[in-house]
């Protein structure tokens, strides 16, 4: 079954929606009235209006067809809504609602109904216990947190508040998801399914996970070796030490199992292995990238020590120094100044501006033994510069050769350089970088 009913549902209920802002149903509903793909109906057994839209007191009252339900109702009325969802029709379901299998085993033996109760009617289920699920192409936000930005990335968390804390961090720093699927417990669809279903989609160029524990992991490790054939997939495994397992299991019901056997399973599968969230979101944006033909990198800096200390971790990492070819060396020297040093890396020396990164820039991206670029900006001890114009001289540089290289651009200047960041950000987002 293919699950865009989950990511472009023509019609959606939210069962819970509520005129009270101190809700979760209030935010969801408010959230999906941006949704471009299709109609959105408020359910609630009380009221006639929700935030100005008429209500159905059921889902069976809606006169049209439901591809997807959003379920934010007490316990006690989640399994009486499942099967109102199911004499409906509805395909999929986002049971938000928390309590069960995270709290115990008959948490787990109440999931485990849900799940079959679902299935009986051919419907799937995302959650329970989850933050919901969004679609930023079509401005789809089946949650209660903020939007998150548009972008390349799917982004699948096992858990909701980690997940929401991510998106709010991201929308701060200028990244951007295409999905954010909060799986909750994982109750029926689980990683592999959405993997396989991700891998599928045009818009999603990689796929970031936030995992504490896999079910079934023969299952994970045969999806992910098709998956990661045709997309980069980053895991960041949480329940590494005993005393994280211990937690992650009590989180959402899920048994964490040995750090070893996750890693030898990961790699087994091409699955990459992030050990923080940041660098989990970096190797994630990096391959939303052009990726580099080969392994021959160029370094370009205006400070020697960062060129050296970026040298030993292109050997340690697979890589390579590019050689340049000779032409490339006599351009530098007929701009750079006699004491700078034109071998890669190429240090430009402290006094280097902007017209220099640029001119810089652009001869080792025509070097035909150059795959990719490295541009380090270390902050200006001259008076007047700033590393804003060292960003827009290799913006300028990429733009005019247009060759597909990839370029990494690193800033050693703390709070001095958050504009230059951002100017790269927004050229990284019109694809430029």
């Amino acid at each position: 079954m293919s699950l865009d009913c989950f990511f472009r549902p023509r019609a959606i209920a939210v069962i819970g929606a509520s005129n009270d802002p101190l809700k979760l149903g209030y935010e969801v509903f408010k959230n999906l009235r941006k949704y471009r793909g299709g109609k959105v109906y408020p359910v609630n057994v009380k009221e006639e209006e929700v935030q100005g839209v008429r209500a159905y007191r059921n889902v069976k009252d809606i006169p049209d067809e439901v591809d997807l339900a959003i379920i934010v109702v007490p316990k006690n009325f989640v399994r009486g809504t499942v099967v109102d969802c199911g004499e409906k029709g509805v395909k999929g379901a986002v049971i938000i609602t928390a309590g069960f299998g995270e709290v115990g085993e008959e948490g787990k033996k109440e999931e485990r109904e849900l799940v079959e109760l679902a299935h009986k009617y051919g419907m799937r289920l995302i959650g329970p216990n989850c933050v919901g699920v969004m679609n930023t192409l079509n401005d789809m936000n089946a949650t209660f947190i903020m939007d998150a930005k548009k972008g390349d990335i799917a982004f699948v968390s096992q858990s909701g508040a980690l997940g929401a804390g991510i998106v709010y961090k991201t929308v701060k720093e200028g990244i951007g998801f295409s999905k954010f699927v909060s799986v909750g417990n994982m109750a029926d669809l689980d990683f592999a399914e959405l993997m396989e279903y991700l891998a599928e989609t045009e818009e999603d160029k990689a796929i970031a996970l936030y995992i504490e524990g896999i079910r079934d992991g023969r299952k994970f490790i045969e999806v992910a070796k098709r998956v990661t054939k045709k997309k980069p997939v980053i895991a960041l495994k949480a329940g590494r030490s005993e005393s994280g397992a211990k937690a992650a299991s009590s989180h959402t019901g899920s048994l964490a199992g040995s750090w070893k056997i996750y890693e030898a399973a990961f790699k087994q599968s091409g699955v990459l292995i992030a050990e923080t969230i940041d660098e989990m979101l970096s190797m994630a944006r990096a391959f939303t990238q052009p990726l580099p033909r080969g392994r021959r990198v160029a370094i370009m800096t205006n400070a020697g020590g960062p060129g050296v200390l970026t040298a030993d971790q292109i050997d340690r990492r697979g890589l390579r120094l590019a050689e340049l070819e000779e032409k490339t060396i006599e351009e530098l020297r007929s701009f750079l100044p006699p004491m700078a040093a034109v071998k890669n890396p190429v240090d430009m020396i402290a006094s280097a501006r902007g017209e220099d990164y640029y001119r810089t820039a652009r001869a080792l991206l025509l070097d035909k033994n150059v795959d990719m670029l490295i541009s380090i900006c270390v902050v200006p001890t001259f008076a007047g510069m700033t590393p804003t114009e060292h960003a827009e001289g290799v913006i300028r540089a990429v733009r005019e050769v247009n060759n597909g290289k990839p370029v990494l651009g690193l800033f050693m200047a703390g709070y001095v350089s958050e504009k230059a960041k951002e100017i790269l950000e927004a050229h990284q987002r019109e694809g430029c970088l």
